[in-house]
């Protein structure tokens, strides 16, 4: 009796097990079938909404710049002036994406949208993660130059210049991708940092390096500068909706010949993050091993298209 219980456990786990090892998987197929009908997904501006699968962007305008939110109330305000100084002499949008915040993100952000046709807000019900998020604000954006910048405006603003620059010397056939790294900053991080964060984070580097084949020093820093066109074909094929999500773009990019540069940033660590480092790098693991399993297995492809 005891060794039939033993083995039952043994199976749920391993049902469980599997569930979860292609979660990311299922989560794409549902988002195939429902995220063109989902009328949830609304987009807020200038006061009026419309369902996000029927917007058509009419801004006229050079720089789209695009922040995801979770739970970003107390950091979201002091990010939107910051960046509403900095960029005061462009021809931009701000483009937020509530991805189904618990706090009062949404009215935060709806503070600043009022009389404003350049700031938008898209906003839905079922949290997505970062990846979801930021696909949703790309596809939506005007600017034929589109950044990609984390809501706690822990990359110094002043480096967008930088990165600009370096994204017009390098784009060809209008695709170019330019990407902010941490990576100057390892060293001293890594003294500080506990054994197993440093352990986690050099499995990560040889998955994304090795198996992923992807040879960047960061390719998780949030602050990454796109052409239109690339974006377009990006997040148009992305599958991974989570915290991995970068990884599957610099594959993406590889797969299309998309120049792409890697550029050192000022960054600084900010108060209120809402990720369990542990947990997430576990799930990236995860992502990481099983975006390149389905995309050997052609249960991928590189010519996919979420439909928006």
């Amino acid at each position: 009796m005891l060794l039939e219980i033993f083995l039952l456990l043994i199976f749920v786990g391993l049902l469980i097990g599997i569930k979860w090892l292609f979660t990311p998987y299922t989560n794409w197929k549902n988002q195939q079938k429902t995220v063109k009908k989902d009328d949830s997904i609304v987009v807020i501006c200038d006061g009026k909404e419309y369902k996000y699968s029927s917007y058509k962007n009419t801004s006229e305008v050079q720089l789209s710049i695009v922040i995801p939110s979770y739970n970003e109330e107390n950091r979201l305000g002091r990010t939107l002036e910051a960046t509403f100084k900095h960029f005061n002499n462009y021809k931009y949008e701000i483009i937020i994406i509530n991805d189904a915040s618990k706090d009062k993100t949404l009215e935060v952000a709806k503070k600043y949208s009022m009389n404003n046709k350049n700031f938008k807000i898209i906003t839905y019900n079922r949290n997505r993660g970062k990846g979801g998020a930021v696909r949703l604000g790309m596809l939506a954006a005007a600017g034929e130059i589109q950044l990609m910048m984390d809501a706690d405006l822990a990359t110094d603003l002043n480096e967008y210049e930088k990165l600009s620059k370096e994204l017009l010397k390098i784009t060809q056939n209008g695709l170019g991708l330019v990407a902010g790294s941490r990576n100057h900053l390892v060293k001293d991080v890594v003294v500080q940092r506990k054994w197993y964060r440093n352990f986690l984070m050099h499995c990560s580097n040889f998955i994304i390096n090795t198996i992923c084949g992807v040879r960047l020093k960061d390719t998780q820093c949030g602050f990454k500068l796109f052409t239109k066109n690339t974006s377009a074909i990006l997040f148009r094929v992305l599958h991974l909706e989570r915290w991995a999500f970068d990884v599957e773009l610099f594959m993406i990019a590889q797969k299309y010949k998309v120049p792409v540069s890697e550029l050192p940033v000022k960054w600084e660590d900010v108060e209120g993050s809402h990720l369990n480092v542990v947990e997430a790098s576990i799930q990236m693991a995860r992502d990481f091993l099983l975006v390149r399993i389905l995309y050997l297995l052609n249960i991928w492809n590189f010519k996919d298209d979420i439909g928006l």
